[in-house]
């Protein structure tokens, strides 16, 4: 008998160069990356090289019973330790921290003063801490840093001429509290080429004046600021592209240089707060945008500026319901989207729930005459008053070419082709229209 040749398996993938198995081993957990330190000895050091590090206390704790939690939290905080600390030749391309009141704030700056010498780019805190904390001062000055995402518990005391973010372009900030009037305005005088910024939910109690200017800015989102009705919100961004706003008007707005706005995406709560004063400083800061998302609360308070704006560049305008009961409710009996109408000379496309127009215009909009080209209507019904309010768009759309009915949920099937013969037989002025039913 010949002799049996035991071969051995090649292994193919250990045979990978560093940088493509370093980027298969972006796609675990660091904990997991690391954990294939024990495949071989080519494996061994291999987590060392991740350019990406994620370190979730939250996901630990939830496989850990009450008994474990001290241990787990120490466990925790000195495998971030070696992470950062032991292995610290490597390039930080992404720092994200997720933890609890357990962990040691002077271990936490410790940890952001270590990314920050590892030349961190994206940066991502999300903590819950037993109180307030300021943020480390070396991360304002860290010239790497191109985006910054900071949720709970920290607050902003921002010196002035402390911050140096040459590279920052992307900054979120949810839940953090800002000291003073100055925390804002000497944040955004060291981010000089700062283009998106989202501020949620953060805390307002002793701010008068909240001044967001900025050159180059892009792309601003305001979603509620707790304790803010009495401040005085100034914006100044004229290279600003999109502005959603998600919060109550403000005691007062100086509203300047918008002019590159693209779109606005207005949601105003409702308070009972007078807000007439406020509501036309907002809408005629922003009338020049020729998108707009309009929140039926918001409609309602644009109609009640005096006098009302003129939209006369916007083209595309969409008024959605959230909650059509509790929101229709504000402007049942009162003025609706036909009153608006005559504000919009230029207006292209309109996408809106049935129920905010309440009445058919005797003077037809110059819009609907000779501009809109393309009408949604949803939340459609076959009552006589809402079928009559398309007729009434078909009779005068000079330039319409497409109208779209999408039904309330409780319209059949059988109610639906009813609503379309009804349709289909009715006078139109335009010859080119296409009438869709769904």
């Amino acid at each position: 008998m010949g002799k049996e040749v035991k071969t051995k398996k090649a292994d193919r993938i250990s045979d990978l160069p560093d940088s493509i198995l370093t980027h298969i081993l972006s796609f675990l957990s660091t904990k997991e990356a690391v954990r294939t330190s024990i495949l071989s000895t080519r494996w061994r050091y291999l987590f060392a090289l991740l350019p990406n590090l994620h370190f979730d206390l939250e996901d630990v704790l939830r496989r850990k019973n009450f008994n474990s939690y001290a241990a787990s939290v120490e466990n925790f905080m000195s495998f971030v330790d070696r992470m950062l600390f032991l292995y610290n030749t490597t390039i930080v391309d992404k720092f994200r921290l997720k933890c609890r009141s357990m962990i040691d704030s002077n271990r936490f700056y410790g940890w952001i003063s270590a990314a920050v010498h590892r030349g961190v780019k994206h940066l991502d805190l999300n903590i819950y801490l037993d109180k307030f904390i300021t943020l480390p001062d070396v991360l304002f000055t860290c010239r790497t840093l191109v985006s910054l995402k900071v949720d709970k518990d920290f607050v902003l005391d921002v010196p002035r001429g402390v911050v140096h973010l040459p590279n920052l372009n992307t900054l979120h900030l949810e839940s953090v509290k800002f000291l003073n009037d100055d925390s804002i305005k000497n944040l955004l005088s060291g981010c000089s080429n700062l283009e998106d910024m989202v501020l949620k939910q953060c805390y307002m109690e002793n701010i008068s004046k909240f001044n967001i200017s900025h050159q180059l800015l892009k792309r601003l989102t305001i979603d509620y600021l707790y304790d803010g009705y009495h401040c005085w919100l100034m914006i100044d961004t004229p290279n600003l592209a999109y502005f959603k706003y998600l919060d109550s008007i403000k005691a007062r707005y100086s509203i300047e240089n918008l002019q590159s706005l693209v779109k606005a995406d207005i949601y105003i709560f409702k308070t009972n707060y007078t807000v007439q004063d406020g509501a036309t400083t907002l809408f005629g800061g922003i009338c020049n945008v020729p998108s707009l998302i309009l929140w039926v609360t918001s409609l309602e308070l644009l109609l009640s500026c005096k006098p009302l704006p003129v939209f006369a560049t916007l083209v595309k305008l969409k008024i959605p319901c959230y909650d059509l009961c509790r929101e229709y409710s504000y402007i049942r009996g009162g003025k609706g989207l036909e009153t608006l109408l005559s504000s919009l000379p230029a207006l292209e496309k309109l996408e809106f729930s049935q129920e905010v127009l309440c009445f058919l215009p005797a003077n037809v909009p110059s819009c609907l005459l000779y501009k809109l080209k393309a009408i949604k209507i949803t939340n459609f019904t076959d009552e006589k008053h809402c079928i009559g309010k398309a007729k009434y768009f078909l009779e005068n759309g000079g330039a319409l070419q497409k109208l779209t009915i999408l039904t309330a949920p409780d319209v059949s099937a059988e109610k639906q082709l009813k609503i379309s013969n009804v349709l289909s037989a009715s006078p139109r002025e335009s010859k080119q229209l296409c009438i869709l039913i769904v």
